[in-house]
């Protein structure tokens, strides 16, 4: 459960964030949250307290304002959640200086490095491509079909090994090499619970950050092309990204850049098969791939939140006083429900335009693979429900579980069958 309350107000509020009720259905409770303020106290899972935007406006405002609000604790005078970095194993050390956690102007440094990269793939150029992967992807979901006929997970042989065989290739990792990381993804990415979630990124996570030190190791003496090598050679005003810098970059991308995307498609299809007459329009007409997608991200929110923000000084933030070092958080399926911004937001319209939505966040972190996602998201419902038009449940609807996972909407499966 979580805690609610104003700096002048002890009463608390109870907002349950973890429930399967609240993950099948979040809106009501959005609507209490954004009911009880714009900016609220909370006691949140795992992190305990902290405030939170509730509203369309001021998950903006947090987001965009970094001369305010930082994603450095240290930087805010946060000591308590600096010591974590500290505790952190030697070999993940590393990911704390993923750009995520970075400000201006390192922020700006590593991001300039990773867009000159990353705007090397074109992605509308990619995008024979990536249909081609989603054909593969659905080639070997027939054969574990035809294996079981009672149904198959599309989580796990369609939605999980589609995105990461994309971000694989982009990536320029070699082909025989993506098995060891599904292996090493599905450690923490299907993990239910705190210790599972430790334990996955302590065993996955240190094997796949040696295996990327060695693949940086081999690519700067035989280059195979790619984000990889585009990465290694990447250069903007004389500066390199340093060989941890790297290894958070590319963990960085193969770690978001895929389980986002899984949980999307899954929670995608799911969603299409409680509105059948939006499926069935879709299916009729495919250009409305696009739309139907940026309405899904908006509609499902996977990241229910965004990564936490700090203060960086005493300031007062829509009428509620934070002092230095107290944590934020924008609460992004708050505001993608919004009423002042979207006409009956809870309500799945893939027509919907303009689509104003953060499910990728907003300002100077928002998410550097969003084009992709939204457009893997796009491809996988075309080629999915074009090559089995008579997609279903396998199973009864009530049987479908969310993950307990604090702060995403998630499936721990999706049987199908055709």
């Amino acid at each position: 459960m979580t805690t609610a309350t104003t700096a002048t107000e002890p009463v608390a509020l109870q907002f349950d964030l973890l429930s399967q009720a609240f993950k099948e259905n979040p809106f009501p409770t959005l609507a209490r949250l954004r009911a009880a303020g714009p900016v609220i106290r909370v006691r949140f899972p795992l992190l305990g307290k902290a405030w939170m935007a509730t509203t369309y406006d001021a998950v903006n405002e947090l987001l965009r304002d970094h001369q305010r609000f930082v994603q450095n604790p240290i930087a805010a005078g946060n000591r308590w959640m600096g010591r974590i970095v500290r505790w952190l194993p030697g070999s993940l050390k590393p990911l704390a200086t993923n750009m995520l956690l970075r400000d201006p102007p390192d922020h700006r440094r590593l991001r300039g490095l990773v867009d000159q990269a990353f705007q090397r793939q074109s992605i509308e150029a990619l995008r024979p491509r990536l249909e081609a992967l989603a054909d593969q992807a659905l080639d070997r979901l027939a054969g574990q079909a035809a294996r079981a006929p009672g149904g198959v997970d599309l989580l796990a042989h369609f939605a999980r090994p589609f995105p990461l065989s994309v971000i694989c290739e982009l990536l320029g990792l070699p082909p025989e090499d993506r098995p060891k990381f599904t292996r090493w993804a599905a450690r923490f990415t299907t993990s239910t619970n705190a210790a599972g979630i430790l334990w996955g990124l302590v065993s996955g996570l240190s094997r796949m950050m040696r295996y990327i030190r060695e693949e940086f190791r081999r690519q700067t003496r035989h280059p195979r092309g790619g984000l990889v090598a585009a990465l290694i050679e990447a250069e903007e005003a004389g500066d390199r990204l340093t060989e941890d810098e790297l290894v958070a970059m590319v963990f960085l991308l193969l770690a978001a850049g895929h389980e986002t995307t899984l949980h999307q498609i899954t929670c995608s299809v799911l969603t299409l098969f409680d509105h059948p007459r939006q499926l069935a329009e879709l299916t009729a007409d495919w250009r409305l791939a696009d739309s139907a997608a940026q309405e899904l991200l908006r509609y499902i929110s996977f990241a229910q939140f965004s990564k936490p923000r700090y203060a960086r000084e005493d300031t007062e933030f829509f009428g509620q006083p934070i002092r230095r070092g107290q944590m934020l958080l924008a609460c992004l399926a708050a505001a993608n429900a919004d009423p002042s911004v979207f006409d009956n937001p809870d309500r799945l319209d893939i027509h919907r335009q303009p689509n104003r939505h953060v499910a990728f966040g907003a300002g100077i972190h928002v998410c550097l693979g969003a084009k992709l996602a939204r457009v893997e998201t796009a491809i996988a419902l075309e080629r999915l429900f074009t090559r089995f038009p008579r997609l279903e449940l396998a199973v009864p609807r009530s049987h479908i579980r969310y993950l307990s996972r604090p702060g995403t909407r998630a499936l721990v499966g999706l049987p199908v069958r055709w």
